[in-house]
């Protein structure tokens, strides 16, 4: 077998591919490989987007609002259960009284543990004046805390 390689330059044969091997396993092997490269620059994307986007939130100005109401929500995707902390608030803005119940920018906080966020709840559950953040391009987009937590 070695014997008939002896002298052949393997790599410039006309059915070799670029990798070596076969043209039809290596276009697969660049593709696969193409594919995961592209995922991983679109989830780096999305974290700088959200980092951003919180970043632009902590500077966002303030209003004055009042917790409407806390509680802790179940809700079970596949085989795992998750635990999302919900604060209900009210505000004020230019005369409008509007209800919003977004705790951060972008994915809200959750746990698998109900514990754990009631623990984040405490924060909320014997307030009734709150700290509201506004995007002063769109008051109904708020938030309670402007970098994530949890």
């Amino acid at each position: 077998m070695l014997s008939t390689r002896v002298g052949q330059r393997w790599i410039f044969r006309s059915n070799s591919g670029w990798l070596g091997g076969d043209k039809i396993t290596d276009i697969s092997v660049l593709t696969a490989c193409s594919c995961f490269v592209l995922l991983g620059l679109l989830m780096l994307a999305k974290v700088s987007f959200d980092t951003l986007r919180s970043d632009a939130a902590a500077r966002w100005p303030t209003t004055l609002g009042a917790v409407v109401s806390v509680q802790v929500e179940e809700l079970e995707y596949g085989s795992s259960t998750y635990w999302f902390p919900r604060v209900g608030y009210r505000y004020n803005l230019h005369g409008r009284s509007m209800v919003n119940t977004q705790l951060t920018p972008g994915p809200q906080p959750h746990w698998r543990d109900r514990a754990d966020a009631e623990r984040f709840l405490e924060r909320y559950v014997n307030r009734t004046g709150v700290v509201v953040y506004y995007n002063p391009d769109n008051p109904a987009e708020t938030v309670l805390e402007p970098t994530h937590s949890g």
